[in-house]
């Protein structure tokens, strides 16, 4: 339970990560050399490569406790919660075939963690 639970951590700082992402992506214009300069020095750019930093470590750190074939599928569950995080937080919407796919996701990632 305690691997389970290292993973469902890692999976919602990735998401995090992936949402720092996109807020440092927003108004950020990087077709010039001044406007990528903008993006990587922003703050939530910094966050979000910092995020993913200490998620590596934990990543790591994961895999060194349960097989890569039980940790890998509760990964999975990232490609959901950053399409609901996009729904509820930056407002996007998110269409109904995109629902179906996100579905099938967690029931595959539901499928392989047992």
């Amino acid at each position: 339970m305690k691997n389970f639970m290292l993973c469902l951590l890692n999976v919602g700082l990735l998401v995090c990560g992936q949402l720092l992402f996109k807020l440092a992506a927003q108004n950020n214009e990087i077709s010039m050399l001044s406007g990528l300069k903008k993006l990587i020095f922003s703050p939530y750019m910094i966050g979000a490569v910092t995020l993913y930093a200490g998620t590596t470590i934990l990543w790591v750190y994961i895999l060194t406790k349960v097989p890569l074939s039980f940790a890998h599928p509760i990964q999975a569950l990232a490609f959901p919660l950053v399409t609901i995080c996009s729904l509820l937080v930056l407002k996007e919407p998110i269409p109904y075939h995109r629902w179906v796919g996100i579905g099938i996701i967690v029931l595959g990632a539901f499928v392989a963690s047992r």
